[in-house]
This record gives structure tokens, sequence and C-alpha cells, in this order.
């Protein structure tokens, strides 16, 4: 998988550490997401 915004490579432990989301089908970094959208996502 690959981040959205910065096209790097995501490893699934960082799905796990809440380093990186699935959002709408796409892979974020959680500071790329909160560079982009101005705004912190959470893990629920």
């Amino acid at each position: 998988m690959q981040c959205t915004l910065c096209n790097e490579h995501i490893d699934d432990i960082e799905f796990e550490l809440d380093d990186a989301f699935e959002v709408e089908g796409e892979y974020w970094h959680a500071e790329c997401y909160a560079e982009y959208f101005g705004e912190v996502l959470e893990a629920v």
C-alpha cells in the first residue's frame, strides 16, 4: 500500500500503531492526512 499524499510505502504495523489509516478506500499516513486536511485522524 502507498500513502495517497506522499506515495511512500505503508507497512501493516503502521496501521496497528495508528500511524496510518484507510479512509474511503485511500491509504494515508496520519501526518500526511493532518497536513493535507488540517485535521488529525483518531482510531475508532
